[in-house]
């Protein structure tokens, strides 16, 4: 073992993940900057990920670990490998921190990676519109958005509002440039371009490219203006960081109350409106299985994301109210909210889970105010700071200068998480049938168990348990519901990782491209193409010959520097004749035979992506035999994605706690026989 000394205080740290983050609690950082500069430690999960926040029409989710759609919901999270189909006529917008991408016009777009300091996404087909705000990461370093096209790959160069349409009709794909500033690579091209200008990309191996007029707004520019709009007038961002995700949705469905007395010191409150009588945070939804947070909840209402994901609630006189995290000016500023999968504690018992009359149970609540949350996946203690730091509001001048200046480790003492005195256990638990929590129910549909005085008692005197000691049921990823729209070639994208490729031979030189190699997931099963789905396609007219590889002199602002906080909405306009610029002609090529629209067209990427996630299938099977109920940390997954067993975990986690009653529980009813459905049967052995 080791040990730490600093500022007078000290703390014992061994090497267990779960004791980890308890007797760490809180460990402290330096100010704001010292928070961007802890960046991922020993496999840590990324501090964001992508939120569905607006579905009109049909929408499709299909997730990573996965073969096959079903329908999308509001609030559910996405990470690299999952893919998003918007039909046509529909649209649906994806937001992270930094950026936000809105859907239409049959856009099949791939989350191909989604980290720290990367968001790469791949575009099959259809049409989006990438608003970025800032292209810094997590880390303080600048970050890569890029959208990788069958024609090209599109690096962001400076935030802005860019529009990429692509045609698997004619194999072409289009890019306008509305605000920032945008680098196109392509086989023999690199093409810089700057606001009001736009691009025709033919073809893959070479690329044929060429300057076209700007087009009218139409339907996705309409819906992409309403929702920035929003976005740019939220109040709440006088309370919380831009980066936190989902925030703008607050002002439509609550009230911000600044902080007084009334609020215990805690600054800020939101307080939802229109919500029952009864209502708890943590009841309206539903847990979802994504790896590598493993459970996370998703929250029914409209505004069910940031309240669920960051901050934590607290009872206010009988009205529950959110308190985010540290307020955008604290600490000298720059402090970004991390994203958790939900912060709540869990409620177990001997062998496996609580048992009350009617079987094995889950059971959990909301944390409040100051407590620590406690990862159930694999995180370092440098995560289980940051985590928790950027998340809990505190104005005592004592903790903000020993948390943020001086770097007191165990500020907030929680070295025995089984004594405390969660404020909000008594109040505010939820419990469900176990099944119910393992298939991923509603809550509405899980038979959700009244809390009866003989409840309360054996909740009250079971101990707290680092996650539901229960695999996940095959159910919880699979379709919710069916999909009622799918894109025309249902099997994943590929990509062609060509490092350097815009290099590779003189000018207008075919170079024979490598093999597609599958990036973002395992091809689905070839099915039928239905030509009915393919992106409306609308004409533009050539002006001329792209400039080869020379930039555009209308970029003022030197690549790769954030935005200020508001980007401006730049519509498309109408072509002016001064922006055309004097360019430099690309070299004659003869332009390629489009491929055929029903067959797969493989991406053109700059960014490696993110490996695929073993199948869901895979991950269970090893869950149940190492931890059940525990997400597998990042070598077992690299064990499972090679073919290897997955092998021990790299963090033990703290012992479960062990059969038998606790002293002054009540003995629990005599549970009712196993219902055929109570759970599903072990799995089969793996071959």
């Amino acid at each position: 073992m080791t040990r730490s000394n600093v500022s007078h205080l000290s703390v014992t740290i061994r090497p267990n993940r779960a004791r980890l983050c308890s007797l760490l609690g809180i460990l402290l950082l330096g100010a704001g900057p010292l928070l961007r500069a802890q960046n991922d430690n020993g496999g840590d999960p990324p501090n964001r990920v992508a939120r569905i926040s607006v579905i009109q029409g049909n929408v499709s989710l299909e997730p990573n670990g996965v073969d096959g759609f079903s329908q999308a919901e509001i609030n559910y999270p996405l990470t690299s490998g999952d893919r998003v189909y918007a039909d046509n006529n529909s649209f649906g917008e994806l937001q992270t921190a930094g950026l936000a991408v809105r859907l239409g016009n049959g856009a099949d777009v791939t989350l191909s990676s989604l980290t720290d300091s990367i968001a790469q996404f791949g575009l099959a087909q259809g049409s989006i519109r990438v608003r970025t705000r800032s292209l810094y990461g997590f880390n303080g370093q600048p970050g890569t958005v890029e959208v990788d096209t069958p024609n090209g790959a599109i690096l962001v160069d400076q935030p802005g509002d860019i529009r990429i349409d692509s045609y698997p009709q004619d194999d072409t794909t289009v890019v306008t440039v509305s605000s920032g500033a945008v680098e196109v690579t392509g086989q023999n091209l690199d093409q810089q371009l700057g606001p009001n200008q736009s691009l025709r990309l033919s073809g893959s191996n070479p690329v044929y490219a060429e300057q076209v007029q700007l087009l009218p707004p139409d339907g996705l520019d309409q819906f992409d203006q309403q929702r920035e709009y929003r976005r740019e007038r939220s109040y709440a961002y006088q309370y919380v960081s831009p980066d936190m995700i989902g925030a703008a949705d607050l002002d439509d469905y609550g009230d911000w109350q600044p902080g007084n007395q009334d609020n215990q010191g805690y600054g800020a409150v939101w307080y939802p409106r229109g919500v029952p009588a009864g209502w708890t945070p943590y009841s309206n939804g539903h847990w979802a299985w994504v790896a590598p947070w493993g459970w996370t909840w998703v929250e029914a209402e409209p505004w069910g994301f940031a309240p669920f994901h960051y901050g934590r609630w607290a009872n206010f006189g009988g009205r529950w109210g959110w308190v985010p995290g540290p307020p955008p000016s604290a600490f000298g500023g720059g402090v970004q909210p991390i994203y958790s999968p939900a912060l709540v504690a869990f409620v177990g018992g001997g062998g496996g889970g609580l048992s009350i009359s009617i079987g094995a149970v889950a059971a959990w609540f909301p944390l409040g105010p100051r407590e620590v949350y406690q990862p159930w996946y694999h995180a370092s203690p440098a995560y289980c700071n940051r985590v928790n730091v950027t998340n809990i509001y505190t104005n005592n001048v004592t903790v903000i200068h020993n948390t943020y200046i001086n770097r007191t480790v165990n500020v907030y003492n929680t070295t025995n998480v089984t004594n405390i005195t969660y404020v909000n256990r008594s109040v505010a638990t939820v419990v469900v049938p176990q099944s119910a929590l393992a298939s991923g129910r509603p809550i509405a549909q899980a038979q959700r168990i009244q809390l009866t005085p003989q409840v309360r008692a054996q909740l009250s005197a079971a101990p707290i348990i680092p996650h539901p000691l229960v695999t996940p049921a095959t159910a919880i990823v699979a379709a919710k519901a069916p999909a009622r729209a799918v894109p025309p070639v249902q099997a994943r994208p590929v990509v062609e990782t060509r490092q350097g490729f815009e290099r590779a031979g003189a000018p207008g030189t075919p170079v024979r491209a490598p093999q597609p190699t599958v990036a973002v997931n395992r091809p689905g099963q070839p099915a039928p193409v239905n030509r009915a789905a393919f992106p409306q396609q609308r004409q533009v007219q050539t002006i001329a010959p792209a400039p080869n590889a020379h930039p555009a002199p209308a970029a003022q602002v030197p690549a790769n520097r954030p935005a200020p906080e508001v980007a401006p909405v730049r519509p498309p306009v109408s072509p002016q004749p001064e922006v055309q610029k004097p360019a430099i002609q690309q070299p004659a090529t003869e332009r390629s035979a489009p491929r055929p629209p029903d067959q797969p067209r493989p991406l053109i990427n700059k960014t490696p992506p993110a490996p695929a996630q073993p199948p869901f299938a895979d991950q269970k099977r090893a869950i149940q035999s190492v931890d059940p109920g525990r997400p597998l940390g990042p070598q077992q997954v690299e064990n499972l994605r090679n073919g290897r067993p997955a092998g021990p975990a790299q963090q033990p986690e703290a012992t479960h706690p062990a059969p038998g009653a606790r002293p002054n529980s009540v003995p629990p009813a005599k549970p009712k026989p196993a219902q055929p459905n109570d759970k599903e049967p072990p799995p089969p052995p793996r071959s």
